[in-house]
């Protein structure tokens, strides 16, 4: 924990030196002495192409499950070759359908894709922080998940009418890795640095890097679409062979050059097995917390419901834009472009911030904004005659996600006790996982 500097032999050293220098003026965290900073911010930004990429997905597997179900599209917004069912030319929205596919209703797919990969998330999460703790191979399964995140986007490319149900089981898949793999970056950030401060510096800035790439990323794929006059599905397609290329690059970076392999950090105690020591650990650290570190134990809690409430926000989101506001892939692109053009300035802005009234108010304050905004929403983006209003709250729900991220960190990583970092980080990760199926079960019913 108190290494600053990483010792790592001239093989690896000089070519990671070399390439953080190249990356230097478009990366947020190059000033930091530990390379390993660097390597969490091009990780991030890695993992953030990853978050914008499954919006334009989503919008294509929930046109292509409508195809699927017999539903009848709008011509402005049928898939290429035209579909084999009933197509209007005049409407300016898909008319009711109530087909089914595979027993659910389209506008279901994606809340209940979400339902089960946070289910699995939460059952097996505590397993992976088991085999993170105790083995060393925490920079493996870093690596291996990153390659299979970019394996898997790469089959993705080929969605299509035919292929939308393989897709589909894919982006199943794809989520869970993508939180076994936060689970290992996560276990590296209380090991960055020892100073408080710094640690909110490091996060703010990280979170603006991921912000960044996600703005960009979008007004790229916004704009070969046009240029292209693609549908959803075309959309979709440049959006997932940008995300190879780019995931590709960013991820083999930090876990080819600059990430550092870990000893494991405990022993498996005789007796003990990894399936069923995660969930022992898990049930001592909680009691001990209970008694000990009461904040700690209290901070999960509400880490638990902010998780469940911000990362359903996405997955919700495509599908209400969709089926209740009538917006097309690309509006909807642009709400989230207005989100994330608007947290970037927000991180370094509430990062000060954060500085100046502490962590811990300034977190209770960000999730006060989001409930109110999020409880406000609805009332004002109720159909397609209220697209305007989704902008403006896009300006408000960017400012959320740039406070909410970086200080639910840093405040974690604060208050947590030292030498149970990784273990403790991987609680976090459990915490935030533990309730996200539970926004897309009831938005489905």
């Amino acid at each position: 924990k108190n290494q600053r500097v990483l010792v790592a032999s001239q093989k690896f050293l000089i070519p990671a030196m070399a390439i953080s220098k190249a990356l230097c003026p478009c990366t947020p965290c190059c000033k930091w002495k530990n390379m390993e900073v660097t390597a969490w911010a091009l990780d991030s930004s890695a993992r953030g192409a990853m978050v914008i990429s499954g919006i334009f997905l989503g919008v294509a597997l929930l046109r292509t499950a409508k195809v699927a179900a017999g539903c009848t599209l709008c011509l402005d917004d049928t898939l290429d070759p035209l579909p084999p069912v009933g197509v209007n030319a005049t409407c300016t929205e898909d008319p009711p359908c109530d087909g089914k596919v595979y027993g659910f209703k389209p506008s279901s797919l994606l809340a209940v894709m979400g339902t089960i990969v946070g289910l699995l998330a939460a059952i097996t999460m505590p397993i992976i922080g088991a085999v993170i703790d105790h083995t060393n191979l925490r920079w493996k399964i870093g690596a291996i998940t990153a390659f299979l995140l970019v394996a898997i986007n790469v089959v993705q490319t080929s969605i299509s009418q035919a292929t939308w149900s393989l897709v589909a089981f894919l982006q199943i898949a794809a989520p869970y890795i993508y939180l076994v793999h936060c689970v290992v970056q996560y276990a590296y950030l209380p090991e960055l640095t020892n100073d408080k401060n710094v640690l909110s510096d490091i996060t703010a800035q990280c979170n603006m890097w991921q912000f960044m790439t996600q703005v960009f990323y979008i007004m790229i794929v916004v704009a070969a679409t046009g240029a292209t006059g693609a549908d959803a599905i075309g959309s979709a397609r440049i959006s997932q062979i940008l995300l190879v290329i780019w995931s590709g690059v960013f991820f083999y970076i930090p876990w080819a050059e600059m990430f550092q392999e870990r000893p494991a950090l405990h022993s498996v105690p005789e007796g003990e097995s990894l399936l069923t020591l995660g969930f022992r650990r898990l049930k001592k650290t909680v009691a001990e917390m209970r008694s000990d570190f009461n904040s700690v134990f209290r901070m999960l809690i509400a880490v638990s419901f902010a998780e469940a409430g911000a990362n359903a926000f996405t997955t919700i989101a495509v599908t209400y834009c969709d089926e209740v506001m009538g917006m097309t892939s690309t509006e909807t692109s642009l709400l989230i472009l207005v989100c994330l053009v608007t947290a970037v300035p927000a991180s370094l802005l509430f990062a000060r911030l954060t500085r100046y009234i502490g962590a811990h108010k300034s977190y209770m304050l960000s999730l006060v904004w989001w409930g109110v905004v999020t409880l406000v929403a609805p009332f004002f983006m109720s159909g397609p005659e209220h697209k305007a209003n989704t902008y403006l709250f896009g300006l408000l729900w960017g400012m959320g996600f740039g406070w909410i991220y970086p200080t639910q960190r840093a405040l974690y990583c604060l208050i947590i006790p030292g030498g149970q970092e990784s273990e403790l980080m991987g609680i976090y990760i459990f915490a935030g996982q533990i309730l996200v199926w539970l926004p897309p079960a009831i938005f489905t019913l």
